[in-house]
């Protein structure tokens, strides 16, 4: 006997949720399966200090209006963050000084100055992944230096076609070498870059984190009029007070949270803990009437906190003529075995481990926010970088509401109410070993980060949560061999594949194609008919 459904969605992340809510647009009522005990994947909200925060994502890049519409159509708002910007901490320029001036700097760096030299930079104001849309502007010539940036201005004189052609290297770090040279690719792009995709721009394809750039390059002449291009359309939709990096107000998890409810609202059906672990064309299916039975089970965790999740109870068997395959790559490649005519020998690339470390502290020193919004610390050889965070966000100035709920808890006295703030510092290179991280580690990184020393028992609450390996860099190689897999399931009715592993980079990018991979199987004209659940 099967249990039949309207339609089955295969994972309970943000790919997922996006795809079943979309089904329910259509008048469809979906069952969406989870394995973890939890929906939302890398969009997950947890409490400390006494106050919900994000634990994974915190924000997106808008890209089209796919994820906008499903935040407005939820009565949500997207919000761009507070604090005045972003900057990024670099070592000191090469050659920027001689004789005795380089002696002495030499000197500091290794007594009075925790950070040896290294200094805080605002993000450019004209730029896109550190990628700047007039590289003689003086914030540039302030980073990369008069030589770097008349070697980067020198982009406007190169034809479009240089570095955009077939023929080219299609990874982002050649792509910017190629058009601006190295001191934009090391001391704006790829700190910017391994900070928001815990990946090298080498190992990443420039379509998929920077999708169009390389297109408009080619058809404007010049890689700083594509990103000039780029920045006048985000300035266009006028959302977040036009940030480049937006979120959901009260927190990204806000969004997951509201899509499940959505779903539910619907007549649709969530359950977590529970896993598919196979799949099959229904006996009897006929071509123009495509069918998919599932077989689902109770789970329980994996070996590891980060691995899959087992099965751990009796089998049911589910029936559906629309099946959407929103998990990990490695459950979805297991379970599109039993798809005919899909090769899924492909080896998936794996993530850096990344550690993020939240503290909540009494340190009135920060209330001057002298990091901003937080920072993002330039990649350098071991030893090399003063700190081992990799990034720092101010959370309780970056988001207000973080900032109000703490002061409404922990602030008392008018004179205390600024005293309270919370941190999030982010553990995990490409290629590094998985990151030991403790709270007197934290508490030296944010010393030499932003000059404030908070003693241990100024630290009022702090979680440490681990994401391993669920970032995989996105290569060339590996982007076409996605595109080939997809094509091999387009002709297989009632069966889409989506999420990260094959969307690409970015919640934006996620969200657009599991909405439009799940739209894809609803009916044409909205209305479900007889179908319904037996």
């Amino acid at each position: 006997m099967s249990e039949q459904y309207e339609a089955l969605v295969v994972g309970g992340g943000i790919a997922g949720l996006a795809a079943a809510w979309e089904l329910t647009r259509a008048g469809l009522r979906p069952l969406l399966i989870e394995a973890r005990g939890y929906t939302g994947g890398l969009v997950a909200g947890g409490e400390i200090g006494g106050v919900r925060m994000d634990l994974g994502a915190e924000g997106f890049v808008i890209r089209g209006d796919a994820i906008t519409q499903m935040v407005d159509a939820l009565g949500l708002r997207v919000v761009g963050p507070s604090g005045g910007g972003a900057r990024l901490f670099l070592p000191p320029l090469e050659g920027a000084g001689t004789g005795a001036d380089a002696a002495s700097a030499q000197a500091e760096a290794h007594t009075a100055d925790p950070a040896r030299g290294w200094r805080l930079h605002r993000f450019l104001r004209d730029a896109f992944l550190g990628i700047p849309a007039n590289p003689l502007a003086d914030d540039v010539v302030a980073v990369i230096g008069a030589d770097g940036a008349a070697r980067a201005a020198r982009d406007a004189e190169l034809a479009g076609s240089v570095g955009t052609s077939p023929q080219d290297p299609a990874d982002l770090a050649s792509f910017v070498r190629t058009r601006m040279g190295e001191a934009v690719l090391d001391r704006l792009v790829r700190p910017i870059v391994a900070g928001i995709h815990t990946a090298d721009p080498a190992d990443l394809a420039a379509d998929t984190v920077a999708p169009g750039l390389r297109e408009a390059t080619a058809r404007l002449g010049s890689l700083q009029a594509a990103v000039g291009e780029l920045l006048e359309r985000r300035r266009a939709r006028r959302r977040g007070g036009g940030a480049a990096d937006v979120t959901v107000e009260g927190g990204l998890f806000s969004l997951t949270d509201a899509l499940r409810e959505a779903i539910t609202a619907a007549g649709g059906e969530v359950l977590t803990r529970t896993g598919a672990q196979w799949l099959r064309p229904a006996p009897g299916t006929t071509e123009g009437a495509a069918c998919w039975e599932v077989g689902i089970t109770p789970t329980t965790r994996g070996a590891t906190p980060s691995a899959e999740p087992v099965a751990a109870g009796p089998q049911r068997v589910v029936r559906t003529p629309r099946l959407v395959l929103a998990c990990s790559a490695g459950a979805a490649l297991r379970l599109l075995a039993g798809a005919p005519g899909v090769d899924t020998a492909l080896e998936v690339p794996v993530g850096s481990p990344i550690a993020r470390f939240t503290l909540v502290a009494r340190a009135p020193e920060l209330a001057g926010a002298p990091v901003g919004s937080g920072l993002l610390v330039a990649p350098a050889a071991p030893g090399q970088v003063p700190v081992r965070a990799k990034a720092l966000s101010h959370l309780s100035i970056k988001w207000p509401w973080i900032g109000e709920e703490l002061r409404r808890l922990h602030g008392g006295a008018a004179p205390a109410q600024d005293e309270v703030h919370a941190l999030r510092l982010s553990y995990g290179r490409p290629g590094e070993p998985r990151p030991q991280v403790e709270l007197d580690d934290v508490l030296n990184d944010v010393a030499a980060l932003t000059g404030v020393r908070i003693p241990r028992a100024d630290v009022l609450d702090s979680m440490l949560v681990r994401w391993d390996g669920t970032l995989p860099p996105v290569t060339p190689a590996y982007r076409e061999r996605t595109r080939r897999l997809l094509a091999e399931v387009a002709p297989l009715d009632g069966l889409a594949v989506t999420g990260a592993w094959v969307a690409g980079t970015g919640i934006a990018a996620v969200v657009a194609h599991a909405r439009a991979q799940a739209a894809g199987l609803a009916p044409a004209d909205g209305i479900t008919g007889q179908e319904g659940r037996a």
